[in-house]
């Protein structure tokens, strides 16, 4: 591993470990780095040498909360797990938070190991079309899903910029959306001067029941193909994701 690498492994690491341990409630935050990386219960037991029951009593509270030193091995566990599998969601995290974006706005992110059709994406997300692909048989690289409302809320316009920059060839899954405005907006914005390269190549809303009109504007000067998932609720969207195979 080249020391660049191994320093935004660290990062990533030192990440994970310091939100559960500065949380309020840690073994919430242990599971949601657990689902986000799409390690089972038992398969990270096996790893920690422990009985998948306690991995259960610590993301459920019954277990008082973990020691440092477990956090740590909790932490290099699910790396080392997702690095055995080809490491797509250990990349895809290190490209995000090295662009100093908060953890938490990141609901679900993954890498394909090669290139699949949009399409096979937004069939599986029972996506309805807002805005059409000028492009036929458009691939994507990987998927990020984000929280919107917090994109909002927590993001500087450098912030977005460094977001968007690191979702090219990507599908933008934002959730907790009320029209679809604000997230194509900051789009735009972040586009002035800049040209394609930062952005998505795939746009998908969840939340609203109609698109606003100036968000579907915005797509069609952008070329950017625009849908809108009809999956109810977000978590339920992020469970599917995370079943979702190529």
């Amino acid at each position: 591993m080249e020391p660049s690498d191994q320093s935004a492994r660290d990062n990533l690491l030192k990440t994970i470990a310091g939100e559960i341990t500065l949380a309020e409630n840690p073994g919430r935050v242990m599971r949601k780095w657990r689902e986000q990386f799409n390690v089972a219960q038992h398969d990270l037991a096996s790893h920690l040498d422990l009985s998948p029951s306690v991995i259960s009593d610590y993301e459920s509270g019954r277990r008082k909360s973990p020691r440092v030193e477990t956090i740590r091995k909790f932490a290099e566990s699910i790396i080392a797990i997702d690095e055995s599998r080809g490491g797509q969601i250990v990349q895809a995290f290190i490209r995000l938070i090295g662009q100093d974006i908060p953890s938490d706005i990141l609901l679900d992110i993954r890498e394909f190991p090669s290139a699949i059709l949009a399409k096979k994406l937004t069939d599986f997300l029972e996506c309805k079309t807002i805005v059409e692909d000028v492009v036929q048989n458009r691939e994507i690289f990987g998927y990020t899903t984000i929280d919107s409302l917090r994109v909002i809320l927590q993001l500087t316009p450098e912030q977005m910029l460094k977001l968007y920059g690191a979702t090219p060839n990507r599908a933008a899954i934002f959730t907790r959306v009320s029209t679809g405005r604000s997230p194509m907006v900051a789009i735009r914005t972040s586009q002035i001067g800049l040209g394609p390269a930062v952005r998505p190549s795939v746009i998908i809303l969840h939340g609203p029941k109609n698109v606003d009109p100036v968000a579907c504007k915005i797509a069609e000067v952008e070329k950017i193909p625009l849908y809108l998932s009809r999956i109810k609720e977000t978590n339920e969207l992020v469970k599917k994701l995370r079943k979702f195979s190529i």
